[in-house]
Order: C-alpha cells, then structure tokens, then sequence
C-alpha cells in the first residue's frame, strides 16, 4: 500500500462511479446559513471520483519521477482518508429515493457529529497529502 499508493485511489474511481450511477437523481438538501443548495447524490459521488483519480495521478506522478513518498505520512493519509469516508459512505448507501437518510446514528454516535468529525479527517489528509507530496517531491531520500 505504501509502494504504489496510487493504486488505492485509482481503486476508489470504479467504487464512486457505481454509487453515482446506482443513486442518480437522489436528491440532497444542503442549508448554510439561510440558502437551500439542492443537489443530487450522483453529483458528489462524481466529485469524489475525480477527487481520488487526482490524488492517484499525484502519487503516480511521484512514481514517475523515481520519487518515494514518506511511508509514514502515506499511511496516516489513507488513513485519514478512509476513516473520513465511513459516514459518507454510509450516508449515500442508507438513502431512500426522497434524499432522506432515516437512521440518525452510526455505530451509536450521531451522524451529524460523524459528519463534522469526518469534514475535519477529510481537511487534515488533504494536508497531509499536499505535505507528503511537496517533501517527496523536491527533497532527497
């Protein structure tokens, strides 16, 4: 995992095109301060393949240019990154055609503080991998 990293998001494009296909026209009501955004699971689900598709090509960049990325920061970004799917994975999955999730928690825990946390995992490995990449790429090994 930690060799060919790219591996694992290139792996995750297949996965969101096939929710994005099998949840299409499912809408998602969105509320940030007083604006409604209404926009459809397939949407997110396209965003998140383009997402892991140029992570991969960054990962795989490093691998064309004979470039090792540190093992340690690699595996806290897969990390990180998967654990910040769990609720959003679960969330797409347990939606029913109105856009209405209807089970509120998720292994006990609220689904609502699941998200946040999952928001804050997503922003740290996006940091991670920007770090990772940078150091891999313009320091010696």
């Amino acid at each position: 995992m930690t060799k060919k990293p790219h591996l694992f998001f290139f792996g995750g494009i297949p996965v969101f095109l096939l929710l994005g296909f099998l949840k299409k026209d499912i809408p998602i009501a969105i509320e940030i301060s007083y604006i409604n955004y209404l926009l459809n699971v397939d949407f997110w689900c396209y965003v998140s393949a383009i997402y892991f598709g140029l992570i991969g090509v960054n990962y795989l960049a490093l691998d064309w240019a004979n470039k090792t990325p540190k093992k340690l920061l690699t595996i806290l970004h897969i990390l990180l990154q998967t654990l910040a799917l769990i609720p959003y994975l679960y969330a797409i999955l347990h939606l029913d055609s109105q856009g209405v999730l209807e089970q509120k928690e998720l292994l006990g825990f609220n689904l609502n503080a699941l998200f946040l946390m999952a928001i804050l995992l997503f922003l740290g490995s996006i940091v991670l991998h920007l770090t990772n990449f940078l150091i891999s790429l313009f320091f010696k090994d």
